[in-house]
């Protein structure tokens, strides 16, 4: 697994669902499961990061296949660490 990742709160902000999200990196690339069908959008908050060229792309996987509720991120370093807010359907 190239992430580990964890839900750490889920809510529902007007017609949005609200997932929060560890995640701690240990290869460059990776994708991270939302939990939600669909993402609309979402915040990046760091809390360790080597690197500043982080690349994250909403409702793609690996291979740039379409993959809803899939946060594709790439870039990474070993040891990052940060939380995602993400929201969406």
């Amino acid at each position: 697994m190239a992430f580990t990742y964890e839900i750490i709160d889920k809510n529902v902000v007007g017609k949005l669902r609200q997932h929060i999200i560890s995640c701690s990196v240990d290869s460059a690339s990776g994708n991270v499961d939302t939990g939600l069908a669909t993402i609309i959008s979402y915040n990046l908050g760091v809390v360790s990061m080597a690197t500043a060229g982080v690349t994250m792309k909403k409702n793609i996987g690996s291979g740039a296949t379409s993959r809803n509720g899939i946060l594709n991120i790439n870039s990474a370093a070993a040891g990052d660490v940060f939380h995602l807010v993400v929201y969406g359907r």
